[in-house]
């Protein structure tokens, strides 16, 4: 898994980096950094080129394509990925014009100008156009608390955003791209318009096209004081999946909004009756109070890769905080057909004792299963649970798999201490749920 991971990003490396060994190697410039002029030159065009690219991956990592998820061990790490290149390309972008500016300052202030505002040229106003929609729409995503219909939504533009860019990188003449930057260029830049535009309309258009989701019906909704439990059947072929995988699932409610929505699976491998448990954090989830029985509803997935069918032969500690107990539930039904090799403890943390969701069926498959314990954790009553709690709980801390699911602060708080406890970094998994 470790090593996918590095080949992932050593892929995307790679990629940024061909248009700068392109430059290198096929530049008509003698002296890339000979000067204050050639070298400020230079830097503005590898960061346009490095920017675009990145910006074309994006789209890429946006597809869901498995191999993609297997290449980064689970989408939940791939959208991790997506947020750190995307935020790289909008660096880079950023550092584009400001080396070209720089090129003309102090000597020509007023063409310095000139490049950072609308004008006449619109190669110039194109590239201005992809800079300002780009920052806004990154804005939206890491300052707004927008409702996810209308956050999705806004990143639907996110296309025309690279098309404009697509326009400033073809259109552009004169000392801003010296026509031919390296020889190659246009064919270079077509690439990465394609793969980039092929890749957005892919998502957007194509992919619920040619891949047909399963077709469920909601059987059961189950209120819980801050969750609903939502049973659902397939109308024709159940969807194969494993224990602690999520899916992406549309409510055909004319109350709700269609977007697609991630929700961890609380059955067992391959249950026939498809179990999600949704927390009421904001204005979609707090509606599914809309849902009737029969309800149509589509599914996208599986997705992810957190399985502990892959620490066999290990002791396993689970730890879940919140509504990250949702996973554990189908993997701790898993159990009662399964041969445990090692032992499990699964510690679940809530903040109050009404907060607990799947209790007494966690108790009841604990008193079942001498090799499964089930720790509930109220910290309210009992303080914020951390790795030396654990450790004074179930022994010690080494040469056991740990599997973490909750809050970003949770889980970090946790991991920290284990590492500090002398836990290797690749015995510990964790599900990365908070995406949006």
């Amino acid at each position: 898994m470790k090593e996918n991971k590095i080949l992932g990003w050593s892929i995307i490396f790679l990629l940024a980096i061909i248009p700068i060994l392109l430059l290198m190697t096929l530049g008509e410039e003698t002296s890339w950094f000979g000067d204050y002029s050639s070298a400020t030159q230079t830097l503005g065009e590898i960061f346009g080129l490095v920017g675009m690219t990145l910006f074309a991956l994006t789209f890429v990592l946006s597809t869901r394509i498995k191999a993609i998820e297997d290449l980064f061990g689970g989408l939940d790490k791939v959208y991790i990925v997506h947020a750190i290149v995307g935020g790289a390309a909008l660096v880079s972008m950023l550092f584009h014009p400001i080396f070209l500016v720089l090129k003309f300052i102090p000597s020509d202030v007023w063409q310095a100008a000139l490049y950072l505002l609308p004008g006449s040229y619109w190669s110039v106003n194109f590239g201005i156009i992809a800079l300002m929609g780009l920052i806004f729409l990154i804005s939206l995503t890491l300052y707004s608390r927008m409702k996810y219909n209308r956050w999705k939504f806004s990143h639907e533009f996110l296309g025309l955003v690279f098309l404009f860019a697509v326009f400033h990188i073809f259109l552009v003449r004169g000392n801003a791209s010296r026509d031919n930057i390296f020889v190659g260029y246009y064919e270079y830049a077509a690439a990465v318009s394609i793969i980039g535009l092929g890749a957005f309309s892919y998502s957007l258009f194509l992919k619920n096209r040619i891949f047909k989701t399963a077709v469920y019906r909601v059987r059961t909704i189950k209120p819980y004081k801050n969750a609903f439990e939502i049973s659902m059947v397939a109308e024709h072929k159940p969807l194969q999946y494993k224990a602690g995988q999520f899916i992406f699932v549309r409510f055909y409610n004319r109350r709700l909004p269609r977007e697609a929505h991630p929700f961890s699976i609380a059955s067992e491998t391959n249950s026939p009756i498809l179990t999600i448990i949704v927390k009421k954090l904001g204005d979609f989830t707090s509606k599914l109070i809309e849902l009737r029985e029969g309800d149509k509803v589509s599914i996208e997935g599986p997705y992810g890769k957190f399985d502990y069918t892959k620490a066999k032969g290990k002791n396993q500690v689970w730890i879940a905080g919140g509504i990250g107990i949702v996973p554990f539930l189908g993997m701790a039904k898993d159990l009662e057909d399964k041969t445990i090799d090692g032992t499990i403890s699964l510690f679940y943390s809530v903040a109050d004792e009404s907060d607990f969701i799947g209790y007494d069926l966690l108790t009841q498959l604990s008193s079942a299963n001498k090799k499964f314990s089930f720790i509930a954790w109220n910290s309210k009553t009992q303080g914020y649970l951390d790795a030396k709690k654990i450790q004074e709980i179930s022994g010690s801390v080494k040469d056991k798999a740990y599997f973490l699911c909750g809050p970003p602060g949770f889980k970090d708080s946790i991991i920290k201490g284990l590492l500090q406890l002398g836990v290797k970094k690749q015995s510990i998994h964790e599900e990365a749920f908070d995406f949006r």
